[in-house]
């Protein structure tokens, strides 16, 4: 590892190590709407979601992680007009504990784990990630859990990432955040975090917050990077 390498590297997890649109097919098991119809369901789900998590922290009127992605999936099904039983709208919201991990994420956090400290730092509150990531099979891969919820907001606010690095004792610098969510990675680099960006999908870098110090496009050519 080069000297001025950062030492801890704090993973997000919902949509860097698990993919969040794997609640389609549960979306569309328990709704019994088309593929397609699902996809689109799922997707305003996931940015409402995120625009909920920032509004409540902006708000300072925070609710676990839990509770945001419950809210904003009841406004995704009212926006489409869906109106499913308890039973199978609880079933849907228990699938962001049961997302797929994306193919390279185990063995990326194999490979670093043996050079670097590897913690995932995240907006879900502790049950869930506990939950994801044993169920997704990465439990065993990292070595702490790292939750927005012991600051009792959600990033991008700084003090999430500067918790992270109290939590591993050291530096905020002297950690790295790796993340496929481009305003995460903004809002590290503006907090002082290094970080390095897995943009999957070619999306142009943020115009606010910080740059990504290293941009991938997957977890396993993060490895090669590093």
């Amino acid at each position: 590892m080069p000297e001025d390498e950062p030492d801890a590297l704090c993973f997000d997890m919902y949509g860097t190590l698990c993919d969040t649109s794997t609640v389609t097919t549960a979306l569309g098991d328990h709704l019994d709407v088309a593929d397609g119809f699902a996809a689109d369901v799922g997707a305003l789900w996931r940015r409402t979601q995120l625009r909920y998590a920032q509004q409540v922290a902006l708000m300072d009127d925070y609710a676990p992680f839990r509770e945001v992605t419950e809210r904003a999936l009841n406004y995704a099904l009212d926006f489409y007009d869906l109106d499913p039983a308890d039973g199978e709208r609880q079933r849907v919201l228990d699938a962001y504990d049961d997302l797929d991990p994306f193919p390279d994420a185990a063995d990326a956090l194999a490979d670093l784990g043996g050079r670097h400290a590897v913690v995932v730092l995240s907006n879900g509150n502790p049950e869930m990630l506990d939950t994801l990531a044993e169920n997704a099979g990465l439990a065993d891969r990292l070595d702490d859990v790292v939750s927005a919820h012991e600051v009792r907001t959600f990033k991008p606010d700084p003090a999430v990432y500067r918790n992270a690095a109290d939590r591993l004792d050291r530096a905020v610098g002297d950690c790295r955040l790796v993340s496929s969510n481009p305003w995460d990675v903004a809002g590290a680099a503006s907090a002082g975090m290094a970080t390095a960006w897995v943009n999957r999908s070619r999306e142009p870098p943020e115009r606010v917050g910080g740059d990504a110090e290293l941009t991938v496009a997957s977890l396993a050519a993060l490895v090669d990077s590093l």
